[in-house]
């Protein structure tokens, strides 16, 4: 790919008519379009979409026809960071613009690198875009991206998360690069200081018709309401109090009662039982690997329920900010690998974490603001490609809350889908409680709260938030499998429901035994040999055979990206190494350490190698000719 600082203007992107595009990609670029050449706006332009409605694909396509020159892409914060570059980056195979059909070529993709310590000037000014973190425009910071370029380095900003906009860093590099054109993208309509975001507001997609349209998954509420919850106060565990006259005498207050029930072993089992029931409905007869995301009040209480699912015999992680950055980036490897069945994050996954196998949100913890409560929901509403699903319920994801953890109001604000203005008021009454509750979270776990005890039967009340055609589908199912259930039911007598609907689940999806798969090792050890032999021989000679290449030199250098320049300027590595080396590096990156894999890594590697390859090739031709 050759640099050229007129890029987005003379490409000819397939966007308009583009079927492999959501409805609100295509809305949001029109709207930009429309704003900066149309209405010759020079007011930053704001894109407020749901979660899950492809706000990485919106950074992707704005520039188009819109940017004069090089495009600035700013993130809050390094999960964010890495996903937007992964997304956009044209090494990968999958990146946004082939797999969505936007550019038909290797070729025809614009010039990406990520910047950090390790990218040189020319390659900074030879890029087309650039994707950093915010810290790395900060000016303590001593590579500071404005101490290397000019203010009018970059013809647009576009800044993701954009509610976080306001901190000082944040106006400091809109000041410096003040003649740029700026979109903010973001889900939340309002500010980290709880002010509208500057700019006209130019696309505003609803949720409600996010999931109409089946962008995003439904949702279904469930409430656990025990018959009977006593309290216990003051370390007096003879004197019971019901809720009703905790609140009647005015004992305690609400925020006592949800942090008591929120860190009562008693409710915790509850709530980690109904999990476990929806995520083993999900998974059955399903090869889908659906999840279960959890939200803890403090990482004592996040220790504590990483403990319960394990002893229920579920793989759970803890995932929060203390952890050592190797480790985190281990287990969101683990995550994305399917290597669990639970998640449980304490403040660290809240925005802007992408995983479509979250399907569960298991709420432990109270809120009292919408803002953080709507993001951990958002967490499960990403679509699973229908080729991928079974039936309507893979995309319907459950929300699991106790009913004493005060969450209703929150619940219902969610469901209205306000207006701006009044999200941005209701936010603000909010945010004290919200401060003053996470800080008695850290500070009083397992302290000040009353012990918790429970009586009588527990029942569960669901909704959905909004009628869909998946939910109407869904409904539909559950009705034809209860007919199923109930003609089983004659001849077979003696079987529970439960039984009959996993046979019936079974039969519907019938599956072949692999006569290896009696020896898993040996097997896997069989499928690990073949795929090493492939990375480390076959592919490599393949290549060296095609292009017409010497083993010994190094003619495919030039072709791996910037970003690996350890393999790029490596003069030991001859074209086999080279490939080897960068295949190696890809699939590491994507899936781990190898010693980890187990057989399904295996499975899903080999498809990842494929397009791996077939971009490798595309990215060789780029830059040397074929014999």
């Amino acid at each position: 790919m050759n640099f050229q600082i007129d890029y987005f203007i003379k490409s000819n992107p397939a966007i308009i008519e583009n079927k492999q595009l959501r409805e609100p990609q295509v809305l949001s670029y029109l709207d930009a379009y429309n704003h900066f050449n149309e209405e010759n706006s020079a007011r930053d332009a704001v894109i407020i979409l749901p979660t899950g409605a492809g706000k990485t694909g919106v950074i992707g396509l704005v520039p188009y026809g819109i940017s004069n020159g090089r495009v600035l892409v700013i993130t809050p914060q390094l999960v964010i960071k890495d996903h937007v570059f992964e997304s956009l980056d044209p090494s990968e195979p999958d990146n946004f613009w082939l797999k969505r059909e936007v550019l038909s070529s290797y070729t025809e993709l614009p010039i990406v690198n990520e910047y950090d310590n390790d990218i040189n000037q020319e390659e900074l000014e030879n890029s087309n875009i650039i994707v950093l973190n915010i810290h790395k425009l900060s000016t303590r910071f001593r590579n500071s991206l404005l101490q290397r370029v000019g203010p009018d380095f970059f013809d647009m900003i576009i800044i993701d998360e954009a509610h976080h906009s306001p901190a000082e860093t944040w106006q400091n590099a809109l000041n410096y690069f003040k003649n740029a054109k700026v979109v903010k993208v973001t889900g939340t309509p309002f500010r980290a200081d709880r002010k509208p975001i500057e700019g006209k507001v130019i696309t505003e997609y609803r949720l409600g018709r996010a999931m109409q349209q089946g962008i995003v998954k439904s949702l279904e509420n469930f409430r656990l309401l025990p018959e009977q919850v006593y309290l216990t106060i003051d370390n007096d565990p003879t004197v019971k109090y019901t809720l009703e006259e905790i609140r009647a005498q005015g004992i305690k207050d609400e925020n006592f009662i949800s942090r008591s029930v929120a860190l009562s072993k008693e409710c915790n089992d509850q709530i980690i039982d109904e999990s476990i029931k929806a995520l083993t409905s999900k998974r059955e007869g399903s090869s889908i690997p659906h999840k279960i995301i959890a939200v803890a009040c403090s990482i004592e209480h996040g220790e504590d329920l990483e403990g319960m699912y394990q002893q229920r015999g579920l793989r759970a992680i803890l995932i929060h900010s203390d952890l050592d950055k190797k480790v985190r980036k281990q287990l969101l490897t683990d995550i994305e690998n399917n290597r669990c069945d639970v998640v449980i994050h304490v403040a660290m996954l809240g925005e802007g974490y992408d995983h479509k196998y979250l399907s569960i949100a298991a709420i432990f913890r109270p809120f009292k603001s919408l803002a953080p409560y709507s993001q951990f929901i958002g967490r499960i509403l990403r679509k699973i490609d229908e080729s991928e699903t079974n039936r309507p319920s893979d995309n319907i994801g459950v929300v699991i809350a106790h009913r004493d953890l005060g969450l209703d109001p929150l619940w219902r604000e969610y469901q209205k889908e306000l207006k701006i203005s009044e999200v941005i008021q209701k936010v603000k009454e909010q945010e004290k409680q919200e401060k003053r509750l996470q800080r008695e979270l850290d500070r009083t776990y397992n302290k000040d709260v009353a012990g918790v005890e429970l009586d009588g039967l527990l029942d569960v009340e669901s909704e959905y938030y909004i009628a869909t055609e998946l939910t109407q589908e869904n409904e539909a199912f559950e009705q034809e499998m209860a007919r199923k259930i109930q003609a089983f039911k004659q001849l077979l007598p003696s079987s529970s429901e439960e039984e009959l609907r996993k046979f019936i689940l079974s039969q519907e999806k019938p599956e072949t035994e692999n006569p290896l798969l009696k020896s898993p090792k040996k097997y896997r050890m069989l499928i690990r040999t073949e795929f090493n032999n492939n990375v480390h021989e076959n592919i490599p000679a393949q290549l060296i055979s095609e292009f017409g290449v010497e083993k010994e030199n190094r003619d495919f250098a030039s072709a791996i990206p910037s970003r690996y320049n350890f393999i790029k300027n490596k003069e030991s590595l001859d074209n086999a190494g080279i490939v080897t080396v960068y295949l190696n590096t890809k699939l590491k990156e994507q899936f781990g350490d190898r010693d980890d894999w187990v057989l399904d890594d295996f499975f899903r590697a080999e498809e990842y190698l494929e397009d791996l390859v077939k971009n490798l090739i595309e990215m060789i031709e780029s830059t040397i000719r074929r014999d």
